[in-house]
């Protein structure tokens, strides 16, 4: 193969690896630019690299290079809670590499509209989603649920003191809950609907000066985050 052709395609990989890389980099992903530029040229070499042999089979290289990135993507993905990171990244990376390989065939129009491609998902789409990410979460309740456990011969003032202070604030309570607990101890389960934080902390803190109240918490959650707690105790 003529150096010149090698030099031109690689250079075409730099180039294309580049752009993404930067897309990525100002976007603060935890991949930077350098590492996309070495994971393209490494595509690349390792793929032209079989025009030394007789065979010239490209295929069992880059089945083996997509394999390896898929290792090296595996070690970007973190779980912190509930949440994934990382994904994005790793499919970037993954891609990156595939146009590292169309280089080095000299499918350079194909690793350009790929390049393109790729920036269209992670700069367009992204742009939808977090749009539609928020028009979702508008769509959500918030909700805060109130447990209070009392004794029992002073459930009926607990219940009249939050719900006149519910009634005064104008605020909404959605369902209350009661379970005994003992003999002589209850704990009932206020839910109210979009009421402000500052708020909340009020009523807990009337509540708790209460005689006979015993303990009080609250949380204040998404109303999908409160269904889905409640179905995994199932």
């Amino acid at each position: 193969m003529d150096l010149r052709i090698f030099v031109l395609r690689l250079t075409v990989c730099l180039c294309l690896s580049i752009i993404i890389g930067l897309e990525r980099q100002y976007r603060h992903g935890s991949v930077g630019l350098r590492t996309y530029v070495l994971v393209s040229i490494g595509a690349f070499l390792f793929n032209y690299s079989t025009y030394a042999f007789v065979d010239h089979d490209m295929s069992r290289i880059a089945s083996s290079i997509v394999s390896g990135i898929g290792f090296l993507g595996a070690g970007m993905i973190i779980k912190d809670g509930k949440s994934i990171r990382g994904l994005n990244t790793a499919a970037t990376l993954w891609c990156v590499a595939a146009i590292g390989l169309l280089s080095s065939t000299g499918m350079i129009w194909e690793a350009i509209i790929g390049t393109l491609y790729v920036l269209i998902s992670n700069v367009i789409l992204r742009v939808i989603a977090l749009f539609l990410m928020k028009k979702i979460e508008n769509n959500y309740k918030e909700v805060c649920k109130i447990y209070i456990t009392c004794q029992s011969d002073v459930e009926v003032i607990v219940r009249s003191s939050f719900s006149k202070f519910i009634e005064k604030q104008d605020m909404l309570m959605s369902s209350l809950d009661k379970k005994v607990v003992s003999s002589e101890n209850v704990k009932l389960v206020l839910t109210i609907e979009n009421s402000r934080v500052e708020l909340i902390k009020r009523l807990v803190q009337n509540l708790s000066a209460e005689p006979g109240v015993l303990s009080i918490s609250w949380d204040h959650k998404k109303y999908q985050e409160i269904m889905e707690d409640e179905f995994s105790e199932d």
